[in-house]
């Protein structure tokens, strides 16, 4: 009898990796909470890469010296530690207090079968880039990720919003120099702006409302065990809100990609054929997208599932490799 993919990832003695890549407050624990539920938390460990921050608050503030920079983060280290983590290996992993803004002491650390990471700078050197087996980058727009970032540290954090918008204008040159950048290593970039369809006619236009770009590198050897269906007939009976799905074929950064633009909502009768198939390989019950409200995904929901969707293509070829 076949094992199926959650025992024959506890079976494989590796560990997979998954990066989560963009600025802070650019939605990424958005992405991996999907990947999570598809999974089940008991498959799953994660991380913060602010964990390896070298500076605490205040010394980076007297040597006037960003968090994205690299030199005010332990890369060598994060790199051996995903290294060992791979091989199944215990670590001592640091830890930072994002509320005192200081750098705690080392934890005992062992990861489950797979291991999602998210920060600033995961593809940053050749030896991170060697340590990761699925690569995102989460790329929204300026004016979204600062509405983003002022609800996270207002609202979350408590912090001042005259102290977050400094913050936000003092980070934006470092950003564009050290972080933006490592899209170009991503085999999957997230692009959300605001939505570009005009209010719902018949309903108020729902906040929150966004327009997402999923660029992805094409795999031309995919063992998939899940065809990407949308019922059509779901679309024109029971579609009440304004959406869009547009797909094409490009080059971005050298690589060959799929370019999959999905605006406004869809009524969730049109995927969930499509997220149940996902769940019923790992065994999850919970549902893998954001929903907007009880009837709709929005894009960003759809994104979540599509990532998910390569996951599953990315650990049968994992596996795969290991099994041989």
């Amino acid at each position: 009898m076949t094992s199926s993919l959650p025992e024959r990832l506890r079976e494989s003695g590796r560990v997979f990796v998954v990066a989560v890549a963009g600025d802070s407050g650019s939605g990424k624990t958005t992405f991996s909470r999907g990947i999570r539920r598809l999974l089940g938390e008991d498959l799953v460990s994660t991380f913060s890469l602010d964990d390896y921050h070298s500076l605490d608050r205040e010394e980076r503030r007297v040597l006037g010296i960003t968090p994205l920079n690299p030199e005010a983060n332990h890369l060598d280290l994060l790199a051996e530690h995903l290294g060992a983590l791979r091989r199944g290996e215990e670590i001592e992993k640091p830890v930072y207090d994002h509320t005192e803004g200081k750098i705690g002491g080392l934890v005992p650390f062992r990861s489950a079968p797979v291991l999602i990471i998210e920060g600033l700078h995961p593809f940053y050197t050749t030896e991170l880039r060697r340590e990761i087996d699925f690569k995102i980058f989460v790329d929204p727009s300026r004016a979204v990720k600062r509405r983003w970032k002022i609800k996270r540290d207002c609202v979350d954090r408590h912090y001042e919003r005259e102290a977050v918008m400094k913050e936000i204008l003092e980070r934006e040159p470092d950003y564009k120099i050290y972080v933006d950048v490592q899209k170009i290593y991503a085999e999957a970039v997230v692009k959300i702006e605001d939505s570009r369809l005009p209010p719902s006619l018949s309903a108020e236009n729902p906040p929150g409302r966004y327009s997402v770009r999923l660029i992805q590198e094409v795999m031309y050897a995919s063992p998939s065990e899940v065809d990407l269906t949308i019922d059509l007939s779901a679309l024109f009976r029971l579609a009440e809100r304004e959406f869009s799905i547009a797909f094409q074929r490009d080059d971005y950064y050298g690589k060959r990609v799929s370019v999959m633009t999905i605006d406004g909502e869809l009524h969730r009768s049109m995927i969930e054929g499509l997220e149940e198939k996902l769940c019923s390989l790992t065994g999850s019950r919970t549902p893998i997208c954001d929903r907007a409200g009880d009837e709709h995904v929005s894009s960003t929901g759809m994104a979540q599932i599509l990532l998910c969707w390569r996951l599953l293509e990315k650990l049968q070829l994992h596996l795969a490799k290991i099994e041989k």
